[in-house]
Formats: C-alpha cells, sequence, structure tokens
C-alpha cells in the first residue's frame, strides 16, 4: 500500500481530499476535504463540517491522534503524488530550479494542474537554508497580505506579523508561495486530554521549520510543554515569543503535547 504524508492528496468520492500529519492507520489515510464540488475549503472547521455531515461514516477515534478523525480507504482512492507530476508553469519550474530534484508540487497545482499560488513539498531540510539565502538575495520577498478566509485560531495581526518574518511563505517574481518541509516523527498514543487556558512562553526551538514543528514552552508557573503543529503557521516562531492559548493538552507518554492545530485561540503577545 502506498505511503502517504502530509502533502499527499487524495480523490475519494468525486472529493479531493488533503493528507493531514504522519500517523495513518494501515489501508487508510488522516484527510481533511480540500475540493467539494468546485469550492475550496480552506478553513479546518469549515471542512470538519463538511465531513460530519457527508461522510460522518469515515470519522474513527485514533489513539495517536486523541480524537475521531475521518480516515479514507486508499483502496478506493486516486492518490496524488506531489513527486510524480509534470511541471508546465515557467515560473514554479524557475523556483525549483534553486533546488535539487527532490522538491514535490502540492495544493491547487498538483489537483487541479493550476494556481494562483505555488505550493512546494520536501522532506529534506537543509532546503530551508536555501530559503534563506533567496530571501537575504531579494530573489523571494515576505507575503505582507493576509486574506480573510485564511483567518483561523491566530488573530489578524498575530498571523499577518508572523507570516511577514516566514521563510517558509513568500513571492517569488510576484506570484505567492509556501514550502512545506516535513520531518516525520512517532508522538506516541494520547493517555489523557486536558483543557489548557494561558500564557505560554517559547523557551527552546526543537524543530521550528519542519513538520510536525516542536518548540519546548513554560507557562505562567513554571511547566512545561511541548508545542506541536502542522501548519505552516506556527512556523519559524522564535525563542522568548509570548502567547496566549485557549485550547488542549494531549498528555502522551512521554510529554505534554500543546497542539497549536485544536486550540480555539492563539494569540501572540511578544517576539
Amino acid at each position: 500500500m502506498n505511503k502517504v504524508v502530509e502533502g499527499y492528496f487524495l480523490k475519494y468520492k468525486n472529493v479531493i481530499w488533503s493528507v493531514k500529519g504522519c500517523y495513518h492507520p494501515d489501508g487508510y489515510a488522516v484527510a481533511l476535504p480540500r475540493l467539494v464540488d468546485g469550492i475550496k475549503i480552506k478553513r479546518l472547521n469549515d471542512a470538519l463540517e463538511i465531513v460530519r455531515s457527508k461522510f460522518s461514516n469515515l470519522l474513527k477515534y485514533v489513539d495517536e491522534i486523541g480524537f475521531s478523525v475521518p480516515l479514507v480507504p486508499l483502496n478506493e482512492s486516486e492518490i496524488l503524488d506531489p513527486f510524480n507530476f509534470k511541471i508546465f508553469d515557467n515560473k514554479l519550474r524557475e523556483f525549483l530550479s534553486f533546488f535539487d530534484r527532490e522538491v514535490g508540487i502540492t495544493g491547487s497545482y498538483l489537483y487541479l494542474g493550476k494556481g494562483n499560488d505555488m505550493d512546494l513539498l520536501s522532506f529534506k531540510p537543509e532546503h530551508y537554508h536555501m530559503l534563506e539565502e533567496l530571501r537575504k538575495k531579494g530573489i523571494t520577498r515576505p507575503l505582507l497580505t493576509v486574506e480573510d478566509s485564511e483567518i483561523e485560531t491566530l488573530d489578524y495581526s498575530s498571523f499577518k506579523l508572523l507570516k511577514s518574518k516566514r521563510v517558509l511563505e513568500g513571492t517569488f517574481e510576484g506570484q505567492g508561495y509556501t514550502f512545506k518541509i516535513v520531518q516525520c516523527e512517532e508522538f506516541g498514543q494520547v493517555r489523557e486530554i486536558k483543557e489548557f487556558d494561558g500564557h505560554i512562553r517559547i523557551a527552546k526551538l526543537i524543530k521550528p521549520f519542519t513538520l510536525p514543528v516542536k518548540y519546548l514552552a513554560i507557562n505562567d508557573s513554571g511547566k512545561e510543554y511541548i508545542l506541536t503543529s502542522f501548519r505552516i503557521r506556527f512556523t519559524e516562531l522564535s525563542p522568548n515569543t509570548i502567547m496566549y492559548i485557549k485550547g488542549k493538552i494531549l498528555v502522551r507518554e512521554k510529554f505534554d503535547d500543546l497542539d497549536l492545530d485544536i486550540a480555539e485561540v492563539v494569540k501572540l503577545k511578544s517576539s
């Protein structure tokens, strides 16, 4: 059976599904609807509502995730492989020329064959340093605009500030790009879920630019948590960043996982 991870897409029941995360039970992919009846679904909550209303039979509890998620059967799906794709767009080809051949094409270029933004997938952490060089040389520029459809979890000002600092997102010759670098690891099973409501400070950068990102965080009482996320919006956070978080702690065997992807509110205080 083909192995799929974050950045891959599936076609199942005439819907395009976006594969999420690194853990997928044998024969299935944890995935969310991205394109339904020609409409692109960007917000996590909107995607989950579609699953609940149209594909509730796919929802299954997964110990390694800690809650019910849609499990799309791979043997009934067409797998859209980012690394098996022909490139016809000249600007995309030019951008890829700065990297080696081990970069995949994901997003709308993969499932539609065209797009407004270039979405790229890599498994090589060293590609991040090339992105830093491209930004230093002015070949790429920061993203300074925010669309309403992007705003979720983070408030507008926090979202815009973090977005402008990232090199994993930016523009190349006027066209936006997003560069996902996936470096999977096993988190283990979730033993318990607790509520969290308070401030944390990022004390150490563990994996700040490869997905899933990991940061060592400390709350006001000195208790330590590991912040995790598979979303680009939470990459490249700076040491000593202070954030208000209202969300959930996934208590795992080895660490307390303060998962930013399922948080209700994340608000930047300082960075």
